[in-house]
């Protein structure tokens, strides 16, 4: 869900680190780095380098952030890198200070609203129920442990790792503690181990393998979090329906489509999908605008996935499983997965003055807001 530094537009897809910040990226030549890594803009990191604390300040605060990396002169003595905080300078302690904070406090801009939408779907359509006052706070303190053991997992220094180490430790406790608790209550929630524990096997193996910002990781962890739906419908029909929803007396549950075919487990099944196809569709949608920028195939893909979500939307509405707002909706994500891309290409290309991520998060904060209301009104 995290997106790396932003490259500059090339015809190979080549991630450029320009070490100046007004370098012309379009007069550039591009071609293979000659020896010692280093090519006509500067340093070339691969497509799958593990990211710095550079990426996630410029992610966050939309300012880059120069890494104290050092030159060796003619004396043989290693001398900081023009531009770069000098140790102990109030820029160097303003970074070391957001590198502590970043380990407790995710900066992902998307997270907040791919955690909080699900559970609410689930209410919205099965009612609430007061376990959901435990289940929620142990599943926040799933994220939030995620997010710590992947910052001690990608971290390059024992320094860093020593500092992941306090949230990792208070968050595994948290949610070990929430957990249990939550379990000890409603024990039917076993049942959802089946489908999520492969999804936090990927997410955490390509966590492991410095690739937690990978295609397969987002997929992973945004399937897992949809399913967060079903998981609080559950709970708010106290754990009827069978497994996982396909037992005989699924379908004499809360929950109906628009023209009452589809009851129950069926409904919810439905809109847990369709939550899914969301929030699967943003992955790449985010990463054709900041980390896989002038990637024609990646956009070719998120504006083929968006364009068939629709029309299944537009067919299910017109029987009457869907309402024609929903449909309506999926339209203009379709639309908008080809325009606001190419838009944040042609900014880059022209001004480089691109939509920040934080602009991003608040947009999609919108388009939750009208997915739950078209679900929810009909």
């Amino acid at each position: 869900m995290t997106q790396q530094r932003p490259s500059g537009p090339s015809d190979r897809h080549i991630e450029y680190v320009s070490g100046l910040p007004g370098a012309d990226t379009d007069s550039a030549a591009v071609g293979s780095a000659p020896a010692g890594g280093r090519g006509p803009r500067g340093p070339i990191p691969h497509q799958q380098s593990r990211p710095g604390p550079e990426d996630d300040l410029l992610l966050a605060t939309g300012e880059p952030v120069r890494p104290a990396s050092t030159r060796a002169g003619r004396s043989g003595a290693a001398s900081p890198r023009p531009g770069a905080p000098r140790t102990g300078s109030p820029a160097s302690a303003r970074t070391s200070a957001q590198t502590g904070r970043r380990t407790w406090m995710p900066n992902q801009h998307g997270a907040h609203y791919m955690l909080l939408l699900p559970p609410i779907m689930g209410w919205v359509v099965g009612g609430f129920s007061w376990v959901n006052l435990l289940f929620i706070p142990a599943w926040l303190g799933a994220y939030l442990t995620y997010w710590a053991w992947s910052q001690w997992a990608r971290a390059r220094s024992p320094r860093r790792r020593a500092l992941a180490l306090p949230p990792l430790a208070v968050y595994t406790s948290w949610t070990a503690l929430l957990g249990i608790v939550t379990l000890s209550v409603a024990p039917y929630l076993l049942q959802w181990a089946v489908p999520l524990a492969p999804l936090c096997a990927v997410a955490l193996r390509e966590s492991w393998r410095g690739r937690e910002r990978s295609l397969l990781s987002g997929l992973a962890t945004t399937i897992a979090a949809s399913l967060i739906a079903a998981v609080t419908y559950s709970l708010g029909v106290g754990g009827r329906g069978g497994f996982l929803g396909t037992g005989p007396d699924a379908t004499s549950l809360p929950g109906a489509s628009p023209n009452g075919e589809l009851t129950g487990w069926a409904w919810m099944w439905l809109v847990t999908a369709l939550t899914a196809a969301y929030f699967c569709g943003t992955v790449p949608y985010i990463k054709s605008m900041i980390r896989e920028r002038f990637n024609r195939p990646l956009l070719a893909g998120t504006v083929a996935w968006h364009a068939l979500v629709a029309a299944g939307t537009v067919w299910l509405a017109s029987g009457g499983w869907l309402p024609w707002a929903h449909a309506a909706l999926w339209l203009v994500l379709a639309v908008r997965s080809l325009v606001v891309p190419l838009s944040q290409w042609h900014l880059v290309r022209a001004r480089r003055a691109p939509l920040r991520p934080r602009v991003m998060g608040i947009t999609e904060i919108v388009f939750c807001l009208l997915f739950l209301l078209t679900i929810a009104i009909h």
